[in-house]
């Protein structure tokens, strides 16, 4: 994206009322061209209120919704156009073809060239099978088909609710390249709603936690794993040198191991790991190895949301 160009999507303070029940409060969110961007939280988080936002379907109680630059409620009807969906399962006609269960859905709305529809079939990775029936399809080429449908005629946001849901360990890989691909390839905007955190955590660029409608976390996954990181150091057991050490707050526990070697485990940037190694070696310590640890998006995700009372899986693939 260039420095002048709009984000594709950007929310800002997002707040949606039913009666007394704030379902979202004060949400906002910028997802670029090109990103694909994580949306987690627990059941009744305020997730599907805010894609149903996104998608114009439901109206905020205060806030604004720009896409591409421009205002979602004011230009709805040119906005939603370059705007795809793939939300719960994709239903098409099992007797028709893949072609013609799209060019039929399509045309609905505006007519496409053959050309157009094979090459939204080939990005899914469905070429093969333009003439297949619907109705012989697996449940991953079905959901490949939905995004398939979700990309024509001229998408440039694409929103996917749950999209790996009911897939087998096959399935969830391809779909995830498939998601990286259609971002990297086509520049595409992607928003991925999911319960995996595994799957967020692999293709997604940014992540946003959302907990009782509010905003609990937004944060590249880059800076997610330069966080909070733990090195861990085994070390012969030396109470003089460790205190000697000075390593103060940035320990976080020790512990003693059957094999007679001592477990260190600190909290504390990467850039000072060097220097405090120099400080164990240099008070005596007799380091065998260090190791870091970055802390993953589980262990993020169970911090932000309060011991983790939720129905969110913690797959990891």
């Amino acid at each position: 994206m260039s420095d002048n160009a709009p984000p594709a999507l950007a929310c800002e303070g997002l707040c949606k009322r039913y009666g007394k029940h704030d379902v979202l409060r004060d949400v906002s969110l910028q997802l670029d061209a090109g990103q694909v961007f994580g949306l987690l939280g627990p059941n009744g988080a305020g997730k599907t209120t805010l894609i149903r936002i996104v998608l114009g379907l439901a109206l905020p109680t205060t806030g604004a919704v720009r896409i591409f630059g421009q205002d979602l409620f004011t230009h709805r009807r040119q906005v939603i156009r370059e705007v795809g969906a793939v939300v719960e399962a994709p239903t098409f006609f099992p007797y028709l073809s893949a072609f013609e269960n799209l060019h039929y859905l399509v045309s609905l709305t505006r007519a496409l060239p053959r050309k157009r529809i094979l090459e939204a079939l080939g990005a899914v990775g469905l070429a093969q099978v333009p003439d297949q029936k619907v109705g012989t399809f697996s449940y991953g080429m079905k959901q490949r088909l939905g995004i398939a449908q979700a990309l024509l005629p001229d998408t440039r946001l694409l929103i996917l609710d749950e999209p790996t849901n009911g897939l087998d360990p096959h399935g969830i890989a391809g779909m995830r390249s498939l998601i990286r691909r259609i971002a990297r390839e086509r520049g595409i905007a992607v928003l991925v709603s999911s319960h995996l955190l595994g799957e967020i955590e692999q293709v997604c660029d940014r992540v946003i936690i959302l907990h009782h409608g509010e905003k609990v976390m937004d944060a590249s996954m880059e800076e997610l794993q330069g966080r909070d990181q733990e090195v861990e150091i085994l070390i012969q057991p030396n109470p003089e040198a460790l205190a000697k050490a000075a390593l103060g707050d940035c320990l976080a526990s020790q512990d003693a191991r059957e094999d007679s070697w001592q477990v260190l485990r600190l909290t504390l940037p990467e850039a000072r790991i060097p220097a405090v190694v120099r400080q164990l070696t240099e008070a005596g310590a007799d380091i065998h190895r260090v190791r870091r640890r970055t802390r993953n998006l589980e262990e993020v995700f169970l911090k932000h949301t309060e011991r983790g009372e939720s129905d969110v899986r913690i797959d990891s693939f």
